[in-house]
Parts: C-alpha cells; sequence; structure tokens
C-alpha cells in the first residue's frame, strides 16, 4: 500500500474540502507535517483509519462530532451536511480510491454522526486505466491491509508504548501472523477436524465394532485435547493480566509517600533475586555439563595406576606387547625355547620366525612405545586433578548462589512483611492485593504446566489409536475408504502443525534479528531488545554474564515500540519480496505506509535523531506529524533529505493576545497559528 493522496471535507478541525499530496518515491518516502497542538494532527491520523475502516482511536474525544463545528453552525436547520475522508492508494500495481462519508440531516444544534448514515465507495484502476466500482470496498480494504495490523503502521507515537505491554502481546502476536502469512496455516488446522468429523461418523458407522471402538476412544480423546487448547489459552491470558495488575500495584506502592523506600528497595532485591536465580541455574547447568562429559575421569586412577605398574613390569622384562626388545628374542634363539614352549632348532619353522621377530625388534622402538604409554597416562592424572578443581569451583559457586538466593528471599520477606503491616491502611490492601495476585499467578503457571504434559500425553495416545485404527479389521469398502481419508486428514494435521511451529519460530526469530539490528542502530545504551516465544517484547542487559531485564523508561519503551514496528515493516516487505521470487505475489506487495504523530514526544534530541534516521532510510513511505518543537532541529536535519513534501496544518485561532507564531525552515517563514475571526485548521503542502 502507497499513500497518493487525502482529501477531507468538513472532517472536524478541516472545514470545506482539504487536500494533501502524499505522493513519494523510495529516495525521498517521507511526508513531514507540522501542526501546533490542537491543530488537528491526532485528526489527520485518524482520518486515515476513519476513511479505511471507519473508526476513531481511543484518543479522539467525542467520536459522534465528526463534522466540522463551523459548518455545523452554519447550516440551518433541516439542512444537509457531509463529511467525508477520500483517499487515494496504490497497490501491487492498480489505483485504489476509498471514499467513506456521511450526509446528516440538521434537526438540533447537537450533531450526532449514526453509522447507519455512514457509506463506503470504492474504485480501483488497473494498469490499463480502466476504472471498476468495489462490490465490496471494506472487505478490499481488509484484504489489502487487515484492521488489526493497522495499527503498526498508523499511530500516535505517544500511545505506541502499548505495544510493549503485557495484555498486547496475546493480540500483537495474531496480528503479526496475519501481516506474515501465517493465518491461513491456523484457518487450515481450525477447519480439518471438522472434515475429519465427517469421515469418521461414516467409519463408525459401517467400520464394524471394533474400529467403531477405537474411533469412540480417538474422539473423545480429541474433544478432550480442544478443552485443553482453550483452557491453555484462557490459562496464559489470565497470567498476562494478573501480572500488568501486579506490576500496576507495585507502580501505586512506589508513588505512595509510606511505601515508595520499601518499594524501591523491595524491586532492587526483587531483581538481585532474578539474577542470583539465573546465576544459580548456570552454575548449576554448568556442573552437570562437567560431570555428564568428563566425570568418568574421576574414577580412573586406579585403572591408571594398575595400567602404569603393569606396563613397567614388562618393559623391565622387555615385553611389552609391542615391538619386540631385540636382547630378548637373542636370548629366546640362544635358550633355544620360544615364548610359547616350542624348541627353536636351527632349522625349523619355528627359528625361521623368532629369527625375523629379531630383525623386528630394537630398543629404540621399545622406548619409544613406553615413551608413548607414559605420555598417555600422566594426562590422564593431570584432568582429574583439573577435574577435581573445576568441581570444586562450581560446587563453591552453587552453594554461593543458594546462600545469596536464601539471603535475598529473607530480605524479600522483610520488606513484604513491612509493606503487609504498614500503619497506612491504603498500603496494607495494595501489599494484600499484591501478595494474592503473585499467588494466583504461581497457580495459573502451575496450572498451564499440568495441562501442557496432559495435551504431550493425549497428542501420543491419539496417535497409538489412530495405529490402532488402521489394523482393526473393517470388511465394508466405504468405511475402508473412509478410514484411509481420515488417516491422511490426520497425517496433514501433524504436517501442519509442524510447518506452522516451525514458521512461527522462523518469522520470531527473524523478526527478533530484525528487532535487534535497528535497536542497535538508534540507542546509545548497552540494552538488547528480546522477542521471545511468545511474542513478548522485553528490554535485557549483561550483567556479569546473566541476561536481566531493564526497567524501561517511557522513552526507552517508545524507542523499542518503534524499533519493533520497523521491523515488522522491514519483514513484511522481506516475506513478499520471497514471495515474489516464487512467481505468487506483485510488485508492492508488503510494502505498507508508516503514517505517525508525536513520534518523538518523549526522546531527548540524541534519540529523535536516531529515530528519525533509522525510520527515513527504512519506512518504505512515511508521513511524520510534529510539532515545532519536536520536527525542528536534528529531526528535520535527518528527514530533510529523504522530504518528498513539507506541510503545515496552519491554527487560525481567535484567541486573544499576541498568540500568532510562524515555522522557519529553510531560510523561509511559514505561519504556524494565526489570528483569525474563525477557529479552524488549514492544510497547507508549503514545500
Amino acid at each position: 500500500m502507497k499513500l497518493q493522496r487525502i482529501t477531507l471535507r468538513n472532517f472536524r478541525q478541516f472545514a470545506d474540502e482539504q487536500s494533501f499530496d502524499l505522493d513519494s518515491s523510495s529516495l525521498k518516502p517521507v511526508s513531514l507535517i507540522f501542526g501546533a497542538n490542537g491543530s488537528g494532527k491526532t485528526t489527520f491520523l485518524n482520518a486515515f483509519s476513519w476513511a479505511l475502516y471507519g473508526t476513531l482511536s481511543d484518543d479522539v474525544e467525542q467520536h459522534h462530532r465528526l463534522i466540522n463545528d463551523d459548518a455545523w453552525r452554519e447550516a440551518s436547520m433541516g439542512d444537509t451536511v457531509e463529511v467525508s475522508v477520500d483517499l487515494v492508494f496504490d497497490h501491487e500495481g492498480e489505483t485504489y480510491r476509498i471514499l467513506r462519508s456521511a450526509s446528516v440531516r440538521k434537526e438540533s444544534d447537537q450533531q450526532s454522526v449514526r453509522g447507519t448514515s455512514v457509506k463506503l465507495e470504492g474504485w480501483r484502476t488497473g494498469s490499463s486505466g480502466a476504472s471498476e466500482v468495489l462490490g465490496s470496498p471494506q472487505e478490499m480494504v481488509s484484504s489489502i491491509l487487515p484492521q488489526g495490523v493497522s495499527r503498526f503502521f498508523f499511530f500516535n507515537g505517544e500511545r505506541i508504548e502499548n505495544l510493549v505491554k503485557k495484555s498486547a502481546y496475546a493480540e500483537v502476536q495474531k496480528d503479526i501472523k496475519v501481516l506474515l502469512g501465517l493465518e491461513q496455516v491456523e484457518r487450515a488446522l481450525t477447519h480439518l477436524p471438522k472434515v475429519d468429523r465427517k469421515l469418521t461418523a461414516e467409519l463408525r458407522r459401517y467400520g464394524g465394532a471394533r474400529a467403531s471402538e477405537i474411533q469412540d476412544v480417538i474422539d473423545a480423546k480429541q474433544e478432550e485435547e480442544t478443552q485443553l487448547a482453550e483452557e491453555a489459552t484462557l490459562t496464559a491470558r489470565n497470567i498476562v493480566a494478573l501480572k500488568e495488575e501486579r506490576d500496576e500495584v507495585a507502580g501505586l506502592l512506589r508513588k505512595h509517600a509510606d511505601s515508595a523506600p520499601i518499594q524501591t528497595a523491595l524491586d532492587t532485591v526483587n531483581r538481585e533475586l532474578e539474577e542470583a536465580r539465573q546465576s544459580l541455574e548456570a552454575a548449576e547447568a554448568a556442573r552437570s555439563a562437567l560431570v555428564a562429559t568428563r566425570g568418568f575421569q574421576a574414577f580412573t586412577k586406579a585403572l591408571g595406576d594398575s595400567t602404569e605398574s603393569m606396563a613397567e613390569g614388562l618393559y623391565e622384562k622387555g615385553a611389552l606387547p609391542a615391538p619386540l626388545k631385540r636382547e630378548f628374542v637373542d636370548k629366546l634363539l640362544a635358550d633355544g625355547v620360544c615364548i610359547c614352549g616350542a624348541h627353536l632348532t636351527a632349522d625349523s619353522e619355528g627359528s625361521a620366525h623368532v629369527r625375523e621377530w629379531r630383525h623386528r625388534a630394537g630398543l629404540q622402538v621399545v622406548e619409544t612405545s613406553w615413551q608413548q604409554l607414559s605420555g598417555q597416562l600422566r594426562p590422564l592424572a593431570s584432568s582429574r586433578t583439573e577435574l577435581r578443581e573445576s568441581l570444586t569451583e562450581l560446587f563453591g559457586r552453587v552453594g554461593s548462589e543458594k546462600d545469596r538466593l536464601v539471603r535475598l528471599q529473607e530480605q524479600q520477606g522483610e520488606l513484604t512483611g513491612q509493606l503487609k503491616d504498614s500503619p497506612a491502611e491504603d498500603v496494607q490492601a495494595l501489599q494484600t492485593k499484591s501478595m494474592d495476585l503473585e499467588s494466583r499467578i504461581a497457580n495459573k503457571q502451575q496450572r498451564l504446566g499440568q495441562i501442557t504434559v496432559q495435551r504431550q500425553n493425549l497428542d501420543r495416545e491419539i496417535e497409538q489409536k489412530t495405529r490402532d485404527r488402521s489394523k482393526a479389521a473393517v470388511e465394508d469398502e466405504l468405511a475402508e475408504k473412509a478410514r484411509s481419508r481420515s488417516d491422511l486428514v490426520q497425517s496433514v494435521t501433524r504436517a501442519l502443525k509442524e510447518i506452522l511451529s516451525i514458521r512461527e519460530d522462523d518469522m520470531r526469530r527473524r523478526l527478533d534479528a530484525e528487532l535487534k539490528a535497528i535497536f542497535a542502530k538508534i540507542t546509545h545504551q548497552n540494552h538488547q531488545p528480546i522477542l521471545d516465544e511468545g511474542f513478548e517484547l522485553r528490554l535485557e542487559k549483561e550483567i556479569d554474564g546473566v541476561m536481566l531485564p531493564v526497567p524501561k523508561s517511557t522513552g526507552e519503551n517508545q524507542i523499542l515500540s518503534l524499533s519493533f514496528v520497523t521491523a515488522v515493516s522491514q519483514i513484511a516487505r522481506q516475506i513478499r519480496t520471497e514471495a515474489r521470487a516464487e512467481g505468487a505475489s506483485r510488485e508492492g506487495a508488503g510494502e505498507y505506509p508508516i503514517v505517525m504523530d508525536a513520534a518523538f514526544g518523549s526522546l531527548d534530541e540524541d534519540y529523535q535523531e536516531s529515530v528519525a534516521r533509522a525510520l527515513a532510510e527504512m519506512a518504505p513511505q512515511l508521513v511524520v506529524l510534529v510539532s515545532k518543537s519536536q520536527g525542528l532541529g536534528k529531526v528535520v536535519e535527518q528527514l530533510m533529505p529523504h522530504v518528498s513534501h513539507v506541510g503545515i496544518i496552519e491554527t487560525h485561532t481567535t484567541s486573544d493576545g499576541d498568540v500568532a507564531d510562524d515555522v522557519e525552515l529553510r531560510g523561509n517563514s511559514y505561519p504556524y497559528i494565526v489570528k483569525s475571526s474563525r477557529d479552524r485548521s488549514e492544510l497547507k503542502e508549503i514545500q
């Protein structure tokens, strides 16, 4: 999707008809629009979502007042006033025009735009220039950019940090799957059990008692598995919600004058506890690995000693099993008796063999063999010493971390008790609630673990029963066909589950890698973003080899979210490009604009510069809405080389006093706030 033009008509602050050209190139993908607070930047952002989906964001107050106030006041009772947003964009080589409008008859001074009065129309123009009316424009829009996914591309920068809230992860994961093309596999997995039920109904009816009995068991286990899957999803969501509630309670305790110092100390102890747990796990893992790979060396002393003693005896006798000592062979020949007891007469075959040994025997070779054997025994002894020292060190680390853990748990209990026994009743209540939430989280996590084990067992039992069903005698031809098809459906289901699991993990890893790369370009902190298996966005840093969570500020949350959004945009484009290489997609597929309001509000100047540079270089199309204070300076320096259009939402105000203001840009001055006889906003392109 590439935006071309937007036209507003009587849309909230924007009276009459106002347009802005958004067409851009790959070299200059940016449209930069300045606007003072209250000028209508958020309204302009919401004009896109209203045109595409008929919705406004929660940060827009009084959704029913869509029509410009002046236009509504100037209309006489009984007149009809129109409001509309007309959006033109390109997608996969075709041009789309979406017009959402409402015609409202004025019956009182209070306006109310009802859903039934809103109309959506759409047109599509192909590369030949031929146009057609879209029969289902809303479905078309949703197929190009599903509404849930649009949150990644049309957003208020001051609220983008909602992406890193725990309660958002499930929705984010779902939307990411849609964007990356995984939803079709999930839909197939939802549909296949229905197909299987139809097939097995035939098998149960005509397949005989044994097959029917097995099928009943399979059906019961599949039903149980379905219920457990639903419970797992619900439990996981409950855990997320409880954790968020627990964090909110902790936040209230940090703000309360009576509990703030204790809660701050508790936060520190909790962080140290997490570090201690991870350090203990690392030490125990290292100890286990050492025992598993080198533990056998501890039992080699007796074997080494006996081997060395035996070898020394053989060496002294000159009877080492490998290369023979010449003197030993000479003595055999002189004695006329072989080592095996046979007599060695001068012309006997045995004497000839022994003489041949003599030629091959030599003291130097025997010495070499002995040295080799001794050389192999000595490292074995030193390895035992190293193993003992390493194990002593690791046992020491494990013990030390356990002691640290106990000490920190005691401190945690002491601080928790102080909060619980606080003379301030509201602090007591908050702490009691916090402890209750911790207990409920622990119970839910335990239940989730039980469900996981139960589902794994059920999967194995269903596979076994399916194999039993394949062996059961079935004479009816229809039942035999149904069984074969059901077996096939089961195989396809297992394959799709594996494909989904592999693709999910692959996509998450790619997103995680892209996120790390983008975040590293923006931040000067040695922090590392993590997108874990549950699509939870975390920020961590390494301390003494242990990754620990970083308490995030509002600005860091914003940088993390912006990095994530940019990573999603990059991966979506890559996925569609890969598909195009296979001939399945068209040019421009997977490209989406990023339209953002107040993207730099919580960032200091260095971060504003880094974020502006990263977005301008990576987004296929970028529309930035900023105030003077956010947009001038380093943001403009970074964006201007990439800008196609610069605009201003002029604020016309009836306010008294010296409120007029201008924007100075490239040596020119442009009206920013203008004294006027009417309150309104005007959208103007200045460069």
